[in-house]
């Protein structure tokens, strides 16, 4: 999915339309950066292994192997430093588009300016599960001829997304019992805590297995507000 073209804005504000499509162009260009380093990543570590498959004794010189190593080292750095910002900027997009999209379904009054820039800002783990809660897929018009159940698919995405981030909550405790830190100690502080302060390099990646599916939600809103617009 792309960003909609917003012909008709209907009652969508030109700061919220802004808003939107700025996060959205932020966190399509961390995507791709994030993308493109995964896929460095996976190269050099898989000639890296095959290196070892042949050369199975230590060869005398390990040049070649020392700077897949180094290198490889600063991909993965890179990797997780693109994904915490992808998942910033998307984060931000999904729960602004969420509010945005539940305002115009239930014709509540325009955000204000300063409501805005505070959703702009990266949400808190449990911030995001609770805009997953919106029964966002209920304010879509129906589609004539469509042989799709398009919102129970929808409804199913955002609930397995909301699952998933509630397991990253799980996850942010565990990490810090096992750090022996003295903050999160419970699944509601650490709701409170932000993905990219909360995803420490030395642990497999918090955001893994929910930063596709967020991404996913966070294009679709947009798409979901033009269609409340247009009433189809």
């Amino acid at each position: 999915m792309r960003f909609p073209p917003f012909d008709d804005r209907g009652t969508l504000t030109t700061i919220e339309l802004e808003a939107l499509r700025s996060l959205h162009g932020a966190y399509m260009t961390a995507r791709y950066e994030w993308q493109s380093a995964v896929a460095i990543w996976d190269r050099l570590y898989t000639a890296l292994d095959l290196t070892e498959l042949r050369a199975p004794e230590r060869p005398p010189f390990q040049h070649y192997e020392e700077a897949l190593h180094e290198i490889g080292n600063g991909a993965h750095d890179y990797e997780r430093h693109a994904a915490l910002i992808t998942w910033r900027y998307a984060a931000s997009a999904a729960v602004l588009g969420i509010t945005v999209l539940e305002r115009v379904a239930r014709a509540k009054p325009p955000l204000t300016a300063s409501t805005v820039e505070e959703l702009c800002r990266e949400p808190a783990l449990g911030r995001l599960r609770e805009a997953l809660s919106v029964p966002a897929a209920d304010f879509l018009p129906d589609r004539e001829r469509s042989f799709r159940d398009e919102r129970n698919e929808m409804a199913e995405r955002w609930a397995d997304l909301r699952d998933g981030v509630d397991t990253a909550i799980e996850i942010v405790v565990g990490i810090a019992d096992d750090e022996g830190a003295a903050y999160p100690r419970t699944k509601e502080e650490a709701a409170g805590c932000l993905m990219t302060e909360h995803s420490p390099s030395w642990t497999d990646p918090v955001y893994q297995g929910i930063l596709e599916p967020l991404l996913v939600v966070a294009e679709e809103v947009p798409y979901g507000i033009s269609r409340v617009i247009k009433g189809r």
